[in-house]
């Protein structure tokens, strides 16, 4: 018996009629699939093209959060960013930092942060 009398003896593949055609359940399992892959892709996409801040451009809106606040409050939150930036306190104000009764000119902590931020 030779392979083509072989394949012709074989009998027709039957299945059955409900998974031969495209139902409800089907259209309802294709629009779920591309739903999640429209959520995969869309997540991936904002990763790729968010627009990433520059630490100058941080630093800018964190010292203009600041302004708003209590004198007190403002200077040590310009220490803080100081120090997360990797700055040093300029001459003269790391002492003052430490003392309540001493004036400290904000605006030298402000160029201290920002020229910090711009060395990242």
């Amino acid at each position: 018996m030779n392979p083509e009398d072989l394949v012709a003896r074989l009998a027709p593949v039957r299945i059955p009629e409900s998974f031969a055609r495209f139902g409800l359940q089907d259209a309802l399992a294709a629009i779920a699939l591309g739903l999640v892959a429209a959520l995969l892709l869309a997540s991936l996409l904002r990763r790729v093209t968010v627009r990433k801040l520059r630490p100058a451009d941080r630093a800018r809106a964190s010292i203009a959060e600041l302004r708003a606040g209590d004198p007190r409050e403002r200077i040590a939150g310009l220490a803080r960013l100081l120090r997360a930036q990797g700055g040093t306190v300029p001459e003269g104000l790391s002492a003052a930092l430490y003392d309540p009764r001493a004036t400290i000119d904000a605006t030298e902590l402000e160029r201290a942060v920002l020229d910090a931020a711009r060395r990242r």
